[in-house]
Order: structure tokens, then sequence, then C-alpha cells
């Protein structure tokens, strides 16, 4: 049961880091250069994926729980 919570612990880990790290990266881009042009379109993306990972975690949590 141990090993269960540790691997839904880290799943939910990998899925926060896959959602905001792209968030995280343009954000860190546009501050080290101010001139950086971003299209709109693809900027967009990055933000969607980190406003789902609100989503994520009781989908894994649903999953990975056998009680």
């Amino acid at each position: 049961a141990e090993t269960q919570v540790a691997c839904m612990v880290v799943v939910m880990v990998m899925a926060f880091l896959l959602t905001w790290l792209p968030y995280a990266a343009f954000a860190l881009s546009v501050i080290l250069d101010p001139n950086l042009y971003i299209d709109p379109v693809i900027a967009t993306v990055p933000m969607y994926l980190a406003k789902s990972s609100t989503v994520f975690n009781p989908i894994i949590y649903i999953f990975m729980n056998r009680q």
C-alpha cells in the first residue's frame, strides 16, 4: 500500500512539473529578454496547460487510489 501511495505521489509531482514547467520557462524567457516576441497563439498553450493542472490531481487520485 505504501508503494502504491509513493507511486501516486511521484505521478502527481511529474504531472505538476509537466504542466507548470512550460509556463515558467515562457515567463522566465520574457523576463530575461524583454524584447523577445512570442506569438500569442503559441503563448496560450503553456497557460492552458498550467491552468489544467488543477484538473489532473483529482483524476490521478481517482485512478491510482484503490480505497
